[in-house]
């Protein structure tokens, strides 16, 4: 059993650095060479921006299915019970969780509809969108990796 825990959390780890590094990634790599106006330039934006997509979700999912299992394996784990630092903590966590993956599905949604509101000249609406989302993701990973820390 402990070899299980250790390789969910090695797992869970893992599929957190991925998740906030393809948001890092389009957050400092990608979305700065964003300008409206330059064709050349937004469709390489996209194209890299689509590529990015499957490691997106593939983060999502694994840290959601990784994430429930250390849950329900860890002994101080009580449904609705929020008695101590670390169940409260954990709750928080869940809070971020969720939104993060709300603003990661706008953003694949976004990013998914590029080409379309491109064509009716709101690409610099959507530009501002995609990074507001991203950035807002990245914040609330970086507190949701501060929460995990003071957990252990």
């Amino acid at each position: 059993m402990d070899f299980m825990i250790w390789a969910v959390r090695v797992s869970h780890i893992f599929a957190v650095i991925v998740w906030l590094g393809t948001l890092l990634y389009q957050a400092a790599v990608v979305l700065p060479l964003w300008t409206t106006g330059d064709q050349d330039r937004s469709d390489l934006v996209h194209l890299f921006l689509v590529r990015s997509l499957p490691f997106l979700w593939m983060g999502l999912t694994t840290a959601l299915v990784t994430g429930i299992c250390l849950m329900l394996f860890s002994t101080r784990f009580v449904f609705f019970s929020y008695h101590d630092w670390w169940s409260v903590a954990l709750g928080l966590k869940q809070i971020f969780f969720v939104v993060m993956g709300i603003f990661s599905i706008g953003l694949i949604r976004m990013v998914r509809a590029f080409r379309e509101l491109r064509v009716s000249n709101d690409e610099e609406v959507l530009r501002l969108r995609i990074l507001q989302l991203n950035r807002n993701s990245v914040l609330l990973g970086i507190v949701a990796l501060l929460l995990a820390v003071s957990m252990n």
